[in-house]
């Protein structure tokens, strides 16, 4: 195959439960000239038996195996330096994607050549068992509120794409702690670097799943209704 149109750089720990799910969707996706570059964070859920069976299964799957635990900022990290397209999808391993993803992802990128930009698109809220508990219809990232409050304001992290000398250039992502996430950082440091933010509001690209023990969770709250 010739090189890949996008890399998908997808962090996982301890995701056994869904993980397949994710890579599946993204291995379907309707252009199949993707890589996927999966970073196990040293989980002890037996996750490596599910990740080896997808690389034997689809020689797309490129995998790296953590020695020591490194955290979701540090893995991205490392599954960017190691991706071989232009072009980085970020993933969240207990999320899904709509088949459209790809394409959808080129098209943005081939409308905004002139960059440096980062893409984001609306998410469906999805509960444990895949089905759409919350939709999100599209209001598009403020940077300017951002600036002012700090508050993302609607960027979804698992939605996001960016070329992989963009990334490069700002020093990647810095690692999280319990009160601020990778992505929350990536966004300042995007922004006070002069680059900027783009959001494709006509279809969204991520079906997104809050777990109650995620950093997300403890910063939003989580509600019950989601693993209904």
């Amino acid at each position: 195959m010739d090189k890949p149109l996008i890399s998908y750089v997808l962090p996982t720990y301890n995701r056994v439960e869904w993980v397949g799910e994710c890579m599946q969707s993204l291995l379907q996706q309707t252009e199949k000239n993707i890589e996927l570059v999966v970073v196990d964070d040293c989980s002890t859920d037996g996750s490596d038996e599910l990740l080896d069976w997808f690389a034997d299964k689809d020689k797309r799957v490129k995998l790296i195996y953590n020695a020591t635990n490194q955290g979701a900022g540090r893995s991205r990290n490392i599954g960017n330096n190691y991706s071989n397209a232009d072009l980085i999808g970020v993933c969240d391993s207990d999320d899904v994607y709509p088949d459209c993803r790809t394409e959808e992802t080129l098209k943005f990128f081939k409308e905004h050549a002139n960059g440096p930009i980062m893409m984001t698109a609306p998410y469906v809220r999805v509960n444990y068992f895949g089905a759409s508990t919350e939709d999100f219809n599209g209001e598009a990232f403020n940077e300017k509120l951002f600036k002012e409050t700090g508050g993302i304001n609607y960027f979804c992290h698992p939605a996001a794409a960016y070329m992989k000398k963009d990334i490069l250039e700002i020093g990647g992502y810095k690692p999280e702690t319990d009160k601020v996430t990778d992505d929350y950082q990536l966004v300042q440091d995007w922004i006070a670097a002069g680059k900027k933010i783009g959001f494709m509001a006509e279809q969204y690209l991520c079906g997104h799943r809050v777990l109650p023990n995620s950093i997300m969770a403890k910063q939003r709250g989580f509600k019950a209704e989601w693993a209904q």
